[in-house]
Parts: structure tokens; sequence; C-alpha cells
């Protein structure tokens, strides 16, 4: 058996240092030193106080030494949490000083304490914040109070992590499958076939958020399985020669996307494969992040990939070079026999209480929800006149008490009398009839409003059916499909087509065998695509960029190295999220072809110090002083007026404007308003106007005729966010704006000044990240005859925020691409794609259409968030 002193050595070596200073575990230097106030001693001193002094006055030695007089049956505690065996069987061998040797162990922190036990000083510290901000020891307070109270150990943590039943074999390469859960439903299921296809000839680890009724399957295929929402923390205390190993990465949708941290993080190559269309998958970072990071996306068709094409322009991402598309399954037609057939509609006609011996029998099988469509089927089942025709949907879903969908689904049934003798609609619950649903069908009617490929449609060609699908409504309107006669495409959501295309299907013609397609090699052809794309990489990009921001990370100095490898991934495919540094702007702008961004240029922030009563005006080294700035007004719609105190007390830059109007919906706020500001010396011009139009309508209707604008040349244009409802990085972004355009309380920004230079129509913040069209660019293709000229692919610059300092005519250019009388949308709003976010990156444009430039002022030692 190993000795204590033994597997001391063994574990402490880990932590450098350590065995320099304490060879012995039964005495702690450090800890002693502390305790006699003499901590800088040598250790051999120090141990020589304890013989001498220190033992005879009952002082302790190590931290164990003195928590055994302050916890209760500590022994039973530590042992409960050691893992390592060689360290346990000394325990329950009842060798001296064991339970000592595991608790000093434990106390030693990262990487020992998660190596031989369930507890980890970080994990503790971050699962008990109290205890941490408290300065208290998380291990003692662990042993004397939080395992009693229920706290989290690594315990926890690791009851989601399952063994499974395929060995883990060095001389393999290994790979990690991530899936979102282990539902069975369609990308859970495809993740299955490419775990069980990987096993063949690969050590396999399987990641998911969720677990589900595929959880064993998953566990009888893979080497191990997680299961955990927090991957970057929780990765590391998963123990195992395997989680160091792991070559590449293949995440099965875009759920996935808290992984694409730990996957940048740990340098670990990945292939996304994205089943998910982008009209549907929110928040948009979802995708922007798998996009940006992932070494090659491969879709499962081209109807999906185009859904994304937007997204990745966004990012500038290269499709050409590093998209692929796989499909799940291969096409192909298979049968099955006479027999099969008949014994299939015999089984089914028991289960819902008519005859389908002769009936021409089309199926529709999923989830019962609004995007499989299936209000759409029992509609297309409604308009069906002929009598030998009979719907019937397999699948799950249906809740009645479900506000958004089960409610009315459940009421439309109940009125046209489905599952009755005399309906010519049935629906079965998912299950065993599925199989004999595919056999006993003629055809399919997928009726989904968007579906990339379903499964349910592989299943049903491997059973003979023909398939009757909407156009642009899913994967299968692929050429590769559309050439095939099983399948018949009709107008989109359009029932009556349905209909009428399935009153004309031929029958099925039973095959002398039941055959199926071949199943694809999709594990194999996702591998080679990321083999060969990282083969042919040729630009590498190193070091800490100038603009340091954050996309996957905080801005914390300790995640400073997180920060380095993600700008240098998506530097290395060139594709953009953040600016790399001014120059990089500077080059965009110069080499760009669009007639907008010929007036667009950058500006280094600068303040001038304002006079005081004992005080002269003084410049800065830009150059610029009170009798250079022009004269201003200021807008503010102020539909909050939580911080405006705050600003006004904040920004000298308020005393300075000739005029300042507040627009706001309410007399109450009005009131508050002008007590505010009246309280700081300023007389506001108080507008009241319904909350339309986020913060830009109010302002641009300023400038209609004979409105509050006047003739005032130059405006300042701003809006109060509450903080409730921002989150601190939206405070601290709205701080960032506002010192940029303003300046702070005892200086004004040369953003001031360069509006008032002659040729300057707008003039805004940089802001470090690369924000482009997103949801807007769905939206500018109906505003193309109104523009000046042809948008560019991308804005590059604009005021994002929508707070900036502009001039009266650029404001009456954007009034007229909209006209009096455009019906605006009504609040709320969505979060992007209305005219209010398309108003907010069309500024440029309208500066440039006069002839003017637009100035975008660079702080990059301000915090963005």
């Amino acid at each position: 058996m190993t000795t204590p002193d033994e597997l001391w050595a063994k574990h402490a070596a880990k932590v450098p240092g350590v065995l320099a200073r304490r060879p012995d575990f039964r005495f702690d230097p450090a800890y002693y030193g502390r305790r006699i106030g003499q901590p800088d001693q040598p250790p051999e001193r120090l141990l020589e106080h304890y013989r001498q002094i220190g033992a005879t006055q009952g002082l302790h030695r190590t931290h164990y030494a003195e928590w055994s007089t302050k916890v209760s049956d500590i022994a039973r505690t530590v042992q409960a949490l050691v893992i390592d065996p060689e360290l346990l069987q000394l325990i329950e061998s009842g060798a001296p000083d064991a339970t000592q040797l595991a608790c000093e162990l434990i106390n030693l922190g990262a990487p020992v304490d998660a190596a031989i036990s369930h507890f980890s000083l970080d994990y503790y510290r971050r699962t008990a914040p109290d205890v941490d901000q408290a300065k208290i020891n998380p291990l003692l307070h662990f042993l004397r109070s939080g395992a009693r109270e229920g706290r989290k150990s690594l315990a926890d943590l690791r009851k989601s992590h399952f063994r499974g039943k395929s060995p883990y074999i060095p001389d393999r390469p290994t790979c990690l499958i991530v899936v979102h859960e282990c539902s069975r439903t369609g990308a859970p299921i495809v993740g299955l076939d490419l775990v069980r296809e990987a096993a063949q000839t690969h050590n396999v680890v399987v990641a998911a958020f969720r677990g589900g009724e595929l959880l064993d399957d998953f566990c009888a295929l893979a080497c191990e399985v997680v299961v955990t929402n927090d991957p970057v923390f929780s990765f590391s205390y998963f123990s195992g020669e395997i989680f160091d190993r792991i070559e590449y990465a293949i995440t099965n949708s875009v759920e996935c996307f808290l992984f694409v941290p730990l996957l940048v993080a740990r340098e670990i190559p990945f292939a996304a494969y994205v089943h998910e269309y982008a009209d549907y998958t929110f928040p948009t970072y979802k995708s922007t992040l798998t996009a940006l990071f992932a070494d090659m996306l491969i879709f499962s068709s081209e109807h999906v990939r185009d859904s994304w094409a937007g997204r990745l322009k966004d990012i500038e991402f290269n499709v050409a070079r590093d998209t692929a598309i796989f499909a799940q399954r291969n096409f192909a037609v298979g049968g099955v026999g006479a027999d099969t057939v008949a014994g299939a509609r015999a089984r089914l006609s028991t289960l819902i209480g008519r005859d389908l011996s002769g009936v021409r029998l089309i199926c529709g099988a999923g989830q019962l929800h609004w995007r499989k469509g299936t209000d759409i089927f029992a509609m297309t089942a409604q308009i069906c006149t002929d009598p030998d025709t009979v719907f019937l949907w397999i699948g799950d879903g249906l809740n009645a008490e479900d506000m958004q969908f089960g409610v009315w689904m459940d009421y439309h049934l109940r009125q046209i009398a489905v599952g009755m003798p005399s309906s010519n609609l049935f629906f079965l619950p998912a299950g065993p009839a599925y199989r004999d649903v595919m056999a006993a069908s003629d055809a399919m009617f997928v009726s989904s409003r968007l579906d990339p490929l379903p499964n349910v449609v592989f299943d049903a060609l491997d059973a003979g059916c023909r398939i009757v699908l909407f156009d642009k409504a899913s994967g299968f309107g692929d050429p590769l499909y559309r050439a095939s006669d099983h399948f018949v495409t009709v107008e989109y959501a359009n029932p009556a087509a349905a209909a009428r295309a399935i009153e004309c299907l031929p029958r099925k013609v039973p095959a002398a065998k039941t055959t199926a397609g071949p199943r694809p090699l999709l594990f194999a052809s996702i591998r080679r695509a990321l083999k060969t794309r990282l083969e042919a990489q040729r630009y590498f990009v190193r070091g800490t960029p100038q603009i340091d921001v954050p996309i996957l990370d905080t801005g914390k100095e300790s995640d400073r190295d997180l920060r380095r490898r993600a700008r240098e991934k998506a530097l290395r495919y060139r594709r953009r999220f953040v600016w790399r540094d001014l120059a990089e702007v500077e080059e965009a702008l110069s080499t760009s072809d669009s007639w907008v961004h010929r007036t667009m240029r950058l500006a280094p922030y600068g303040v001038t110090q304002t006079r005081t009563e004992t005080e002269t005006e003084t410049e800065t080294e830009v150059g610029i002083g009170i009798g250079a700035l022009p004269d201003f007004s200021m807008h503010i719609h102020a539909y909050y007026t939580d911080d405006l105190s705050k600003d006004v007390q904040s920004y000298c830059a308020y005393h300075h404007a000739k005029r300042i109007v507040v627009t706001t919906d309410t007399a109450r706020k009005a009131d508050d308003i002008r007590a505010i500001m009246g309280a700081a010396g300023l007389t506001p011009e108080v507008k009241l106007i319904a909350n339309r139009g986020r913060d830009i309508l109010p302002f641009m209707e300023l400038f209609h005729a004979d409105a509050e604008a006047g003739d005032d040349e130059v405006w300042c244009h701003l809006h109060q966010k509450k903080s409730l409802g921002t989150g601190a990085n939206g405070d601290v972004w709205r701080q960032f704006l506002m010192r940029i355009l303003l300046g702070d309380e005892t200086s004004l920004s040369s953003a001031i000044a360069a509006i008032g230079h002659e040729g300057v129509g707008l003039v805004a913040p940089f802001d470090p990240f690369h924000v482009p069209w997103n949801a807007s660019r769905k939206v500018l293709p109906r505003f193309a005859s109104r523009l000046p000229g042809p948008m560019p692919g991308n804005p590059l610059l604009f005021p994002c925020g929508n707070m900036f300092w502009v001039r009266r005519p650029v404001v009456l250019a954007m009034n007229d691409v909209f006209g009096d009388s455009y019906p605006w949308p009504n609040e709320p709003i969505a979060n992007d794609g209305t005219e209010f976010h398309l108003i907010e990156r069309l500024w440029p444009a309208m500066a440039t259409s006069l002839g003017l430039e637009s100035v975008f002022v660079h702080k990059l030692d301000q915090r963005r968030m």
C-alpha cells in the first residue's frame, strides 16, 4: 500500500514550490508562520520553533489540526469527499494521519483538490459567493457548515458526468460531439447517428445541455457523456485523460453555441453542423458566435444555408471557402412489401376505428406545432373532397392549455370532429405505431411552414412514399430533391393547392421486398471537410490587438487570454465582429467602393476645459476652445427620467447649449424634467409626445415645417435609458456614448467642435464593434428606391446607440426619405429590424448625399462594456 508520505509527494508536486517549502504534510510552515506572526521565517526555523515552543503551548501546526477542534466528525466529512483510490484506501485502512493528508491535499487547491476529491476551492468560491466575499476558507466553511446546508460540491457537478460503455483507447483519435439535448427529436437523433458512426474509429466524448430519452443511447456508444449548461467552467472538473486529448469537435445544432467559448479557450477546432434556419434562430448572437468561430459551417441543405446569407455577410464570412452541405441522410427511395403494407393498415385500422384497407393514406409526422403546420394539415384534410383519401398525423405536443398554440388547435380539431368514424382526419401519439404509419402510407404531406430536412421525410422515402411539400418551406426544395418525381411541390402555405396535388397522387406500389436507402457516412464527411479546411489555412494572427474588447468573455483582466484567443481565431479567417485597430477601420473606408464611405473619417477624442470664476480658458492638444465651439441645441427623449439629474451634473455641455428640447409622454414626467433641470439652473423646452418611434421619431418630428427645431443648425440628439431595463452593460455603453459626445462635468468633447467645422454633417462615437445591418438587411430593399444610391454590403460605421451630433439639413434629408405621412410601426417594437433600426444606419448616407462628412470620434480607453 502507498504510504501517506508517498502520496503527499506525488500530489503536492503538482503545485510549484510546495514540496521545497513543505516536504511533510504534517507541518505547514506558511500556516504556522502566520499563526505566530513570523510569516517570512525559513521553514526549518519555523519547524524548530514549533518543536521547542509551539507544541508545548498547544499551537496548531496545520489547518487540519485547527479545524479538527472546530468541526465535529471532520474525518467522516473529509472521507466522503475523497475519490482518489489510493488515498481512499489509506483512510479506510485506518492509516495514521490519512484524513489529515486528505484535508491538506485538498486545501492546496487546483489542480490537486479536484483531482483527488469532490471538492474544489475555486468551484466553491463560484457557487458560494457569500463565502468568498466573507474571506472564509472554502474548505473550512464546507466542512463546518456547507455540507450540512446543502452547499454544492463537485459531487453535484459530477452527477451529470456519465461513464460510457465504449472503452477509452489511447491510440485512437478523440473527438467531442455536442448536442443541445438528449430528447428523441430531430437534431439529437442526428447527433446520435454521428456518435454511432464516430465510435467505430474514435474515442467519443458527448456533451449536452440537457438530458432526455436518448441519454442511455449516447452512453451506450460514447466513452464519456457530460450534461452541463456551463461548459467553460464545468469542463475543467471532469477528470480523465480523454478530456485533455480532444482533437476536434462537432457541434450539432446552433443551440450548442454555449460550447463555443470552451472550444475557443482550449483551441479545439470544430465544425458546426447547422440544421436551423436563421429566420427562427434568436437571439441572433447564437448564429453569430457559431459562425464567427467555427472552422467550418456544415449545412444540411442549400435552403438552410441561403437563410444564413445575411448573417454571414454581417461578419464578412467566406461562404464559398468555409461552408459545405451534407444532408443527414442519403436521398434514396426504398419500398415495403405488400404483406407489410397490408399488416400495417390492418393494425392502424384497429387503432383509429376506420377501415384503411382501400384508401389513399396521407401521413404527417412530428410535434403538433405552428412551425410544423399541423393546422394547415388539418385544413388540407377539410378541403380534400375525395372520400377515399384519409389523413393521419402521428406526433405529440398538443397541450390544450397552451395559449400559444394548444388551445386554438384543440378547439379547431374538436369543431371538425377529428377522429370520428366519419372523419377523414386522425391523430395518433408518437410511439410504436410510427413504423406502421410509414409503411401503410401512400404519401407524406409535409405541411411545415419552415423545416430544414425533417428525418420523418427520409423515413417516408425509405417506405416508398411520395412527398407533397410547400415551396420555399424546407431543404427538400433543393434541386437534388425537386428533380425526383417522388416530390410534389405546391405554393407556399396553400392548403387548397396541397389538397389538389394529394388527390392526384397515385397509390403506392408495394415492392417485392422491403428496402431502404443506405445510411450516409455523415461523420466521415464532416471530419474530412474540417481536416481539409484546417490543412489549407495559411493566414494566422498572433497577439493582442489595439482594440481589446470582449466577445466571448468579460472585460476582466483575468479573461485577457481568452479575449486574445477569440480575436486571433476570428481574424485568422478574416471574419469581422470587432475592429482590430484604427488602421483597419481607415483601410476599410479607403478601399470601399461605396459612395457612402467616401466621406467618413475617424478623429481622436479631445477636450477643452471650461472657464470657472477663477480660471481662464485653456486648450488641450486637439486645439479647441470655447470660442471655437458652434452654437448648438440639444434634444433629449426622456421616456425614462431616472438618470436625468445625474446626466445634468455629469456633463457640463448642458450648460453651454443654446436650447434644450426635451420630449416625454406624460405631464407628470414633464414636471419632473422641469424640476430636475431647474435645480441645475437650466430651462428646458418640454414637449409632450406619444412614446412612438423609439427615441428617433420624436427627434425627427422636431424638424417638420413650423416645428420646434426652427432654424437652429447644429443639434445633439440624446435619449435616456432606464438602468433596470438595460442592465450593467447597457449603463456602461450609455456612459461611453455620452462621454465621447459631451465630455464630462468640467470639459467639453472635441465632438462638439467637430460638428462646427464647415463640411461636417454628422459626428458620432466610434464603436469598437463592427456593427452590421443585422435584421435591417431585410427591411432595406423596401427603401432602395427612396435612397440616394445603393447601400454598401455593410455600413462599417454609423451612430450605434442612436446618439449623435447632426446638422439640420441631414435631418431634413432623412425626413424626405420617409415623407410626412409614413405609417410608422407602433410601440412596442422588435429588438431589431424595424424602420427605426434602419434609420440609425442611414445617417451617414444622408450626410454624404449632401456632400457632408461623417466624423467618428474614437476614445479607446473609454470602457464600452
